[in-house]
């Protein structure tokens, strides 16, 4: 079964379209058949690629899932790199680095188009890899954008109900204020009728009636009212 993301056919029109071939020469040896991927992986392991955000395979995993074997006597394009770092030759200059490398494939009878045609597979595998994890973090970026549109909608709408209940509840209070200013208007007229009331009910020059007379007028003014607050 072919990989969901492996897509060498993909590549083959590619290089089609652009007027050019394998930039890697085919070999024809038995040595050169080998090298070429002839196995399919799975579909477990087609899958496992996509089975968290945010975690990918290592290359090595994505080389062996797009089918890529070691090529002969394992001179891979990894096993160069592995050689060009040695502690041997990694501080010479470039044309000695290139001699030495040259001189060790003639050495092990491996031709340098065979490392080509590896390192070709595997870029093209990698970059391949690459184009399916974009598609799927822009698939999983969009879909992220809609729940985000989503919740900010019902967030909106809670927010529109709480502040509904907000206002709601003021205008209660207001309208409770009003309703005791208008009472306390009243209160206030009761309470000076009373206190003209008392004012004739006593004669004036004593003290205590004048101190009664006193007392009446401080309960008419009363507490200050909500419409000096």
């Amino acid at each position: 079964m072919q990989t969901k993301w492996y897509q060498p056919a993909s590549w083959r029109t590619q290089d089609a379209r652009n007027g050019r071939t394998n930039s890697a020469p085919k070999q024809t040896t038995p040595a050169t058949a080998e090298s070429a991927p002839v196995s399919r992986p799975s579909s477990a392991s087609a899958t496992n690629f996509v089975a968290s955000e945010g975690e990918h395979l290592p290359f090595e995993e994505i080389y062996r899932v797009a089918g890529i074997k070691g090529p002969r006597l394992g001179y891979s394009i990894s096993k160069v790199i592995e050689m060009l770092h040695s502690e041997h030759i990694r501080n010479l200059p470039a044309e000695t680095r290139r001699a030495s490398l040259l001189m060790a494939l003639e050495a092990a009878g491996v031709q340098v188009d065979e490392v080509l045609q590896d390192a070709t597979m595997r870029q093209r595998a990698i970059n391949s890899y690459e184009a399916i994890q974009r598609k799927h973090v822009e698939e999983y970026e969009a879909r992220k954008s809609q729940e985000n549109c989503a919740i900010q909608a019902e967030m909106e709408r809670v927010t529109a109900q709480y502040l509904a209940r907000i206002n709601g509840s003021l205008d209660e209070v207001a309208h409770a204020k009003d309703n005791f200013r208008k009472w306390q208007a009243k209160k206030q007229n009761e309470a000076q009728r009373i206190a003209e009331a008392v004012a004739l009910c006593v004669t004036h020059g004593g003290t205590q009636q004048t101190e009664s007379i006193s007392s009446f007028r401080e309960l008419a003014n009363g507490e200050p009212s909500f419409a000096n607050r």
